[in-house]
């Protein structure tokens, strides 16, 4: 049986922070599994590849190849089965148009779609979108290896868990929902091989990188899954479900070794939710690394809790490479954190984090949210100024995003309930409703989407004079920011316009 995995091209509307280019480990570990089973899968990946182009369009920009290149590939190889990855709702028109582009090259081959969005959404995208055939809800490895095997030998596919899926009278079956892989070490390393990371890392380089890092060549890791946490806007329950299960030390540490050894990796995101939930996990990681002598640098873009790290654990962190560490705070009021958040943390440690953070000069930032339904103006400015104190105190960079009411979560059910929603959330009003200066979805009593805007654009001005006075007094960098205008000054032009317009 030929398989054929694709990752969609994707499209930024107004608003966006712009292009983020990663790796698509989903895709990755899925072809591994079958790899492992003695299947011979394919990856087609439109977001690296030779003809990918990154284009404005519409308003927007896209960012993939074209549909024609996309029906060519699969014209070409002639696939029996096609797993179409759709990460977010916000992306999740792109693969929509992928599985009409498989139906038109041959409407025998089985679509299968998996990702965020069907775990939340799967039997409404299967009667939206005939041309998808079968939903995966969940983790998708060995679900979608059962599926080729059914497949394969002809059988149905009531059987396997985590499915929504149309039978042969077309209608829309419901499968029950299976545990979560309990033993992560049982997947093999993702399938690198399968993606072309030589142009991967020149696409890095050439600027599609969400986060600078001088050229190097970094990769995204996942060394855990799930977070028994119950912050109302998060939806990872509904995917990764609320029980933490994490590889083994020697599983990470052989997996990093593994990619600087083989592909010359020199920086890893670790994208997880909770990497530090196991303190002394995270510490016999790092340790190891030290021991081992790896050369790499690392980050958490997804950020860690700032009440799971101590002196010692900074220690560690510091020595085994890591150059930067974002905190997850939410809001910056302890009220609007434990009654409305449902975060169980106390402000407390976020300061003592971002103490020892200071101490052991490891960049941070931290991720706010505003506009949650309950809080008030003068929450959302407690929480600005708790900001501006880390900011002033200790130099942790704060980054504001307006909370979005995504479809499944608790901050959904209480807006549709109390009727807060402005609209129903979809792909484009998703894509602005995340940032800053975007369109907020929510409405209360309390606030407008207007007001948090503003209040939005109020912090950003404060934050600009305190990066303003901070060159000053370092000339250092004054002066590498004057050398910029300089030599880019359209950049720099656009940049400030930025800052100042959204």
């Amino acid at each position: 049986m030929k398989i054929l995995l694709i990752n969609p091209p994707r499209t930024y509307f107004p608003g966006s922070k712009g292009v983020r280019l990663g790796l698509p480990l989903g895709l990755l570990y899925l072809a591994a599994v079958l790899e492992k089973d003695g299947y011979q899968p394919k990856i087609l990946d439109c977001l690296i590849q030779p003809k990918t182009r990154v284009i404005s369009k519409d308003g927007g920009i896209f960012h993939g190849i074209s549909d024609d290149d996309i029906l060519d590939f699969i014209k070409k190889e002639k696939p029996d089965i096609v797993g179409i990855g759709g990460p977010f709702t916000v992306q999740i028109d792109n693969t929509i148009k992928i599985a009409n582009l498989i139906k038109r090259a041959d409407s025998n081959i089985i679509v299968v779609a998996g990702g965020p969005h069907v775990a939340v959404r799967g039997r409404q995208l299967l009667e939206q979108c005939a041309d998808i055939d079968i939903g995966v809800a969940g983790e998708g490895e060995f679900v979608f290896l059962d599926i080729v095997k059914k497949i394969e030998s002809g059988q149905d596919l009531a059987s396997v868990k985590n499915l929504i899926y149309r039978n042969q009278q077309n209608e829309i079956i419901t499968t029950e929902r299976g545990d979560f892989i309990r033993n992560l070490d049982c997947l093999p390393f993702p399938a690198y091989h399968l993606i072309d990371l030589p142009l991967y890392f020149d696409f890095l380089a050439g600027g599609l990188s969400a986060r600078p890092l001088g050229q190097k060549k970094s990769i995204s890791m996942i060394t855990s899954r799930g977070c028994p946490f119950n912050c109302i806007f998060c939806s990872i329950h509904l995917h990764m479900g609320r029980l933490w299960r994490a590889h083994s030390d020697g599983y990470v540490i052989s997996h990093i070794e593994y990619v600087v050894e083989k592909y010359g990796v020199e920086h890893i995101s670790f994208e997880d939710d909770n990497l530090t939930a196991d303190m002394a996990r995270a510490k016999k990681i790092f340790n190891r690394l030290i021991d081992k002598k790896i050369n790499i640098t690392w980050d958490t873009p997804n950020g860690v809790r700032a009440d799971r790290l101590d002196e010692n654990l900074a220690a560690v962190m510091k020595k085994s490479g890591c150059v930067e560490l974002i905190f997850g705070v939410e809001s910056g009021d302890q009220d609007v954190l434990t009654n409305i958040v449902s975060k169980n943390l106390d402000l407390n440690s976020v300061i003592e984090s971002a103490r020892i953070c200071q101490k052991f000069k490891i960049k941070t930032k931290a991720f706010f949210v505003i506009g949650f339904p309950g809080e008030k103006i003068k929450d959302i400015r407690q929480s600005m100024d708790f900001a501006v104190m880390l900011r002033q105190k200790y130099g942790v960079v704060p980054g504001f995003m307006v909370a979005t009411p995504l479809i499944g979560t608790k901050l959904y059910d209480i807006c549709k309930e109390h009727g807060y929603l402005v609209r129903e959330p979809d792909s484009a009003s998703l894509a602005k409703a995340t940032q800053a200066r975007g369109e907020g979805l929510i409405e209360t009593g309390d606030f407008s989407p207007r007001q948090l805007k503003d209040l939005a654009f109020e912090f950003e001005k404060k934050l600009a004079k305190m990066d303003l006075i901070d060159k000053i007094k370092n000339p250092t960098a004054y002066f590498r920011a004057l050398r910029f205008v300089v030599l880019h000054p359209r950049k720099a032009i656009k940049h400030l316009k930025s800052k100042i317009f959204g």
